[in-house]
Parts: C-alpha cells; sequence; structure tokens
C-alpha cells in the first residue's frame, strides 16, 4: 500500500497557517525575497533569462537564504500543528538541542537539489537550442513510448525533490524513500504542488496582462521572483504537513478521488 495524504488539506493548512501567522513569516520572508528580487530583476538588466545554468550559480546566495527561511517556517508551522493537535508529548520533530542542526541540514539538502535542477535544465535547454532547424519528423509509435516513459520517470521521481522537508524533521531522507517508494505516492506531493502552485501562476500571468509593456521589464521579474518564493514556500509547507502526518502512521487518502 502506497503512502499519502491529503494533498486538498494539507494545501489548506498550509495557506491557513501563511495567514494567521503572516507577521511572522513576513518578517522571517523580508530579507530573503528582497535578494530573491535582486536577482530576478538582474537577470532581466544582464539579459540572461535564456541562461538557466548561470542563473543557477549566481542565486546559490538566494538558494541557501531562501532554504534557510523555508525550513524554520516549515518546522514553525509543524509545531503549530502539534500543539493544536494536542499532541505535544508525542511529537516526532526533533528535541530544541538538534533543531539548529536539522535546520542546517534541510537548507544544504535544498541548496544542492535546487543547483542539481538548474544543471539539468541548462543541459536540457542547450540540447534543444542545438537541435536542427526544420520541421519536426512525424511521431511514431517508438516516440510515443519514449515519451510515456519519460512521463513516467518524471512523476515517480518527482517525490526527491522534497527531500529537504524531512531532514528538517530529523528524519533521514533513506526513511523518507522507503515510506514513499510506491509510484502512486508522488501522486499526494504533486497535488500539494499543484494547488500551491496554479493559483499564484494565474495571478502572474494576470498581472503580465494588466502590466501591458511593463510584462517584460523589472517590474514583471520582481513579481515574478514574489511570486516564485510563495510557491516554494506554500507548497514546502504543504508537503512537511502531509509527510508529517505520514511518519505518524497516518495514511489519509484526498477525500476528491
Amino acid at each position: 500500500m502506497s503512502a499519502s495524504f491529503d494533498f486538498v488539506e494539507c494545501a489548506g493548512k498550509s495557506y491557513l497557517f501563511l495567514w494567521e501567522r503572516r507577521r511572522d513569516v513576513l518578517r522571517l520572508s523580508a530579507m530573503a525575497v528582497a535578494v530573491k528580487i535582486v536577482f530576478f530583476v538582474g537577470f532581466v538588466v544582464f539579459d540572461l533569462q535564456q541562461d538557466i545554468l548561470r542563473q543557477g550559480l549566481f542565486l546559490l546566495p538566494s538558494y541557501m537564504l531562501e532554504g534557510w527561511v523555508v525550513a524554520h517556517l516549515m518546522i514553525m508551522a509543524l509545531h503549530h500543528e502539534v500543539l493544536k493537535s494536542g499532541e505535544r508529548k508525542k511529537s516526532f520533530l526533533p528535541a530544541p538541542e538538534e533543531l539548529d542542526g536539522a535546520i542546517k541540514a534541510s537548507m544544504i539538502v535544498y541548496v544542492l537539489l535546487k543547483m542539481g535542477l538548474s544543471v539539468l535544465g541548462g543541459i536540457m535547454f542547450n540540447g534543444v537550442q542545438g537541435l536542427p532547424e526544420g520541421p519536426p519528423p512525424d511521431p511514431g509509435f517508438d516516440t510515443f513510448v519514449v515519451v510515456l516513459a519519460m512521463l513516467g520517470f518524471v512523476v515517480w521521481a518527482f517525490r526527491f525533490l522534497w527531500l529537504y522537508v524531512p531532514v528538517v524533521m530529523g528524519r533521514g531522507m533513506i526513511e523518507f524513500v522507503r515510506r514513499f517508494r510506491p509510484f502512486m505516492s508522488s501522486f499526494s506531493f504533486l497535488g500539494v504542488w499543484g494547488m500551491c502552485f496554479v493559483p499564484p501562476l494565474l495571478l502572474l500571468m494576470l498581472f503580465s496582462q494588466i502590466s501591458g509593456t511593463l510584462a517584460a521589464g523589472s517590474i514583471l521579474a520582481a513579481f515574478q521572483a514574489v511570486i516564485d518564493y510563495f510557491m516554494v514556500l506554500s507548497s514546502s509547507i504543504g508537503v512537511a504537513y502531509g509527510v508529517y502526518s505520514v511518519f505518524k502512521g497516518e495514511n489519509k487518502p484526498t477525500a476528491i478521488w
């Protein structure tokens, strides 16, 4: 039986926590957002929007700060959940003396994942640029099988993008992989990510339409930085709720299935 969690409930809890603790969230996030805005605007000014690999390298300081803040807020959200549920004595969270190490470890894993994605994205983008010009060949059955296999692999591997979440709880990454080993487990992560990705994306598209000629400039880049940070934060907290529930022994399917 695959480990799962109610991604609708987890995403809702994430949004609720961010709203209820908005002052603390804004205070902790201010520096991370400001640094991210500077880099995103810099990519526009220096015309680096298409250079994914170089963007990843330049964003290293931003990733470190962002990972540190996200780890803090995940722990804050989980402690808030434990206190509300009255399970303080049964908490699976790190002891106070271990918390700082868990946050730093989570930050390091977060940065490594982001850098790995940047390298992969740069390689793929350069590969696409190197394709010969002209109309693509007619797709055949072999192409369909390859695309389907690649899609299946991406869905299966999606869970590994969240390895920094169990680390901040003081749990091992191997334990995380074992718990979420079945293929279907990835859909819980995809669900949380989708619910935290689509609303900000629609907001970004609306802002692009309203801003008109400014959409290609620094203002849109700054707005993109804020939206990107919010998507990372909200989805990370949502996944943290779900992963924590699985570690507690719960296996809650999503009600809409």
